[in-house]
């Protein structure tokens, strides 16, 4: 994602990294439970270096199975 404006002061984010939060559902019926799927949900992170304010954008959902 190139040209990314800060929302707080006009000025130019940078991309910091792809973060990856682990998120288990307890809903996840029989065969997930039996199998322990884990699903890490993606982010990639942008920083304004003026202001610090920060921005997640959303790139996917992975699904593997737990240890």
């Amino acid at each position: 994602m190139e040209g990314l404006d800060c929302l707080r002061c006009s000025g130019d984010m940078q991309f910091l990294k792809e973060y990856r939060f682990e998120s288990r559902d307890n809903n996840r019926g029989l065969l997930g439970a039996f199998f322990d799927v884990e699903e890490h949900l993606s982010f990639n992170v942008y920083v304004c270096p003026n202001c610090g304010h920060s921005e997640f954008f959303h790139t996917g959902i992975h699904k593997r199975l737990g240890d």
